[in-house]
């Protein structure tokens, strides 16, 4: 088991797990070799099992034989369809010899409840194979056009806007999100992976997107202006615990990305906390004249400054001396920089895909 431990951590939503968590996952695969050529799954299959490529490589084809992309050791495929429960929408065939692992649905879903920081990383990994994807695709976008499979789309009741808005950020999309509900239709539009409009009737963006963000019913649909993609892989559950958190207080967020703040604002508003957000340092310091949070959570660094220095210049003033700090990173911050937030007292370093270790913290860290 340590063997196969130690090539689960090459995948990319498994690094940040524990050797628990790798073992745990480890009891549910099952192995399986495919011959170079061998089809693995067809176009119309259904979406009943993913794939981890241990070794070799396999091909993604479209309807018309086109090879849109490859995927190689330590990455996935598959994982679109089981999450939305569609057939398959892309043909894979081996090629090369190749050795993969298989998750069927009902041991992916216990695995994804059990720990649903995996989802959220799932979908920052899908930025990188769209890129590659798009690479293949560009040059003959409109000879594939009238083949491709529309772009992902679904209802707001199993998919919350939070999760659709961090599939659009992490898959770089370039395009439009529609989200429509009783007649009413906002589209946000994105470049880049960076939203840049929301247009919903006169109603100004922050207001537009308070109101996005209440809705439990409506329809979604995802237009890229460059590919048509075949399935949302953001798997959806950014939800923090589902039980009730012991203590609340006021929490004060500040972080450049509107997904990671409507998620954090979302999920600990859901457990009871009061939570203000900001985009930057100016805002920041703007809301700390408003507001007296119990808990700051920051990112690891802003355009003017470190998020270290950050925390100590708040620290300087007579009322936040010894303020919790909660730092947000990620798996491209350096480790030099993750050791000198760790030196910092009574904060915590934490992974921004790991909602659940985000409420889990606060509540440690609450009087």
């Amino acid at each position: 088991m340590i063997q196969i431990g130690e090539i689960l951590k090459q995948v990319p939503f498994f690094r940040s797990l524990g050797r628990d968590s790798i073992d745990f996952i480890t009891e549910k695969l099952k192995f399986k070799q495919y011959k170079n050529g061998t089809p693995i799954c067809k176009i119309g299959d259904p979406g009943d099992k993913m794939w981890i490529v241990l070794s070799g490589k396999v091909a993604v084809s479209a309807a018309n034989g086109e090879v849109l992309a490859q995927i190689g050791q330590g990455n996935y495929f598959g994982e679109m369809a089981l999450l939305t429960g569609e057939p398959r929408s892309a043909t894979v065939s081996a090629a090369d010899d190749t050795e993969t692992f298989i998750l069927d649905k009902d041991d992916f879903d216990i695995i994804l409840e059990k720990y649903p920081s995996i989802s959220i990383a799932m979908s920052k990994i899908m930025s990188q194979r769209l890129r590659e994807t798009n690479a293949v695709v560009s040059e003959k976008a409109k000879e594939l056009k009238s083949q491709a499979p529309a772009g992902p789309s679904g209802s707001l009741r199993d998919k919350h806007i939070t999760e659709v808005l961090a599939f659009c950020e992490a898959n770089s999309l370039t395009g439009a999100l529609e989200v429509s509900n009783a007649g009413q239709t906002a589209v946000i539009e994105f470049e880049k992976g960076v939203l840049q409009t929301i247009k919903f009737g006169t109603l100004g963006e922050d207001e537009a997107m308070d109101t996005l963000m209440g809705w439990e019913d409506g329809t979604f649909v995802v237009k890229p202006r460059l590919i048509a993609l075949d399935g949302l892989s953001s798997g959806g559950s950014t939800e923090a615990p589902k039980q009730e958190s012991k203590k609340t207080g006021s929490i004060l967020v500040i972080n450049h990305s509107m997904v990671v703040r409507k998620v954090l604002e979302k999920n600990l508003s859901s457990l009871g906390h009061t939570v203000k957000t900001a985009d930057g340092i100016t805002d920041g310091i703007g809301a700390l004249r408003t507001v007296k949070p119990n808990v700051i959570i920051s990112d690891f660094k802003y355009d003017e400054i470190s998020g270290y220095d950050f925390c100590m210049q708040i620290r300087e003033t007579a009322n936040y001396l010894d303020i919790p700090f909660i730092f947000i990173t990620d798996s491209s911050t350096d480790s030099a920089v993750v050791n000198q937030l760790k030196s910092v007292s009574n904060s915590a370093v934490v992974d921004a895909q790991d909602v659940s270790h985000i409420a889990n913290t606060i509540e440690k860290m609450l009087p």
